[in-house]
């Protein structure tokens, strides 16, 4: 305990680096694995790419892995889910078939945004409490009260696993955040579930959940949802508060994030004509017609699949046997023929001479298992 009050309650767990003087060869490295596997020193993917992608190298490595160590002690597991693996005091829940089920791949792009601030006051302000995040990316700042989860090792990640099967037991969190995810779930319902699950009776789940943006993020993007849709996803477990909107839930976010990524689709004479197209310009084109100019035809296929206003699926029913469903009544027929057939059964083998010779040996074997013997046939009874 002394050891933790030394460390700080929120520390930094990777750094920027400005220059090549500051980088790191092992923090580099450990905190850009794609970078480790070339072979490549450190310093030179810093020179020639590094820097310019704004990569990042590990901070305060030992402090953190204190605070980790320590914080995953407080956490209660499921019984039911031993970890398939443990490195840096990090615990691993991904078993091979479960990184097949969900597709996940070797390495994953993780995200990287920092708390608002209505968050970091809620971690703040119980800094003996312990919360949950699902989903967390990476988050540059590691908090002591807050398990990080992911489907990737990030520096600040302390547990991977999936939302849809959380290891943790039930009743436990103060309260669960789940930002810019569950889109990326392949069964939201079921994260639903587990966040509701862990969370103490009374805690509060922070959940953002995009409706109108296109296609993103790795290793998938399943689901956008309306406002209503969050709130009802949600409402079987917990008394949902109306959903509200922060400034980056604007619809400007959405509106130019799509519009930017179908100029991108565009060649670049064609993309030059989309932008000089004034807004009043695209709501008054008439969709028939407009849908034949270049600026809509000539769109790349996979901005297309990005900002599309909608999708079409065709399914084929694999072949399985199926059961022939019986006429009404008739399955009750059958089995009450079967159970006439049974009884006579029965009735012949207790009036046979067998049963009668081998009685003694039942009564024997009933009083060794402590319970009564079958009585014998009536000794006037006719037997076979």
């Amino acid at each position: 305990m002394a050891e933790l009050k030394s460390l700080p309650h929120e520390i930094a767990c990777v750094h920027r680096p400005a220059t090549a003087g500051e980088v790191d060869e092992q923090a580099y490295l450990a905190a850009n694995p794609d970078v480790a596997r070339t072979g490549q020193s450190a310093r030179a993917h810093f020179a020639a790419a590094g820097q310019a992608e704004g990569r990042l190298q590990l901070a305060n490595t030992d402090a953190v892995t204190r605070l980790r160590r320590h914080k995953l002690s407080r956490v209660r597991w499921r019984a039911d889910r031993p970890p398939v693996a443990a490195a840096q005091e990090r615990l691993n829940f991904i078993a091979p078939e479960m990184q097949a089920e969900f597709g996940i791949p070797d390495d994953v792009p993780v995200s990287a945004h920092p708390y608002g601030g209505p968050m970091l006051e809620v971690i703040r302000s119980a800094p003996d409490g312990l919360f949950l995040d699902v989903g967390a990316g990476l988050r540059q700042t590691y908090h002591a009260n807050v398990v990080n989860t992911d489907i990737y090792p990030s520096p600040s990640t302390d547990v991977l696993c999936v939302g849809e099967d959380l290891p943790f037991a039930s009743d436990q969190f103060d309260a669960v955040f789940c930002f810019a995810v569950l889109e990326h779930t392949m069964r939201p319902w079921d994260v639903a579930r587990e966040i509701c699950r862990v969370l103490k009776p009374g805690g509060k789940v922070f959940v953002d959940w995009p409706f109108l943006q296109p296609v993103h993020g790795y290793p998938h993007h399943y689901y956008n949802a309306t406002p209503r849709g969050n709130e009802a996803l949600f409402e079987p477990y917990c008394d949902v508060e109306p959903a509200s909107f922060d400034r980056h839930h604007h619809p400007l976010i959405g509106a130019r994030w799509m519009l930017t990524g179908w100029r991108n689709g565009l060649p670049d004479g064609i993309a030059q004509q989309f932008e000089a197209k004034t807004v009043g310009e695209l709501i008054a084109a008439d969709p028939d017609a407009a849908l034949d100019q270049d600026w809509c035809a000539q769109l790349h296929p996979f901005l297309w699949k990005a900002v599309p206003s909608g999708s079409r699926i065709v399914g084929i029913k694999r072949p399985m046997f199926i059961h022939p469903t019986p006429a009404p009544g008739a399955e009750l027929a059958r089995l009450e023929a079967e159970n006439v057939a049974l009884q006579q059964s029965l009735h012949d083998m207790q009036q046979s001479t067998s049963w009668r010779l081998t009685a003694p040996l039942r009564s024997v074997v009933g009083w060794l298992r402590g319970k009564p013997a079958a009585p014998a046939p009536d000794a006037g009874a006719r037997h076979v």
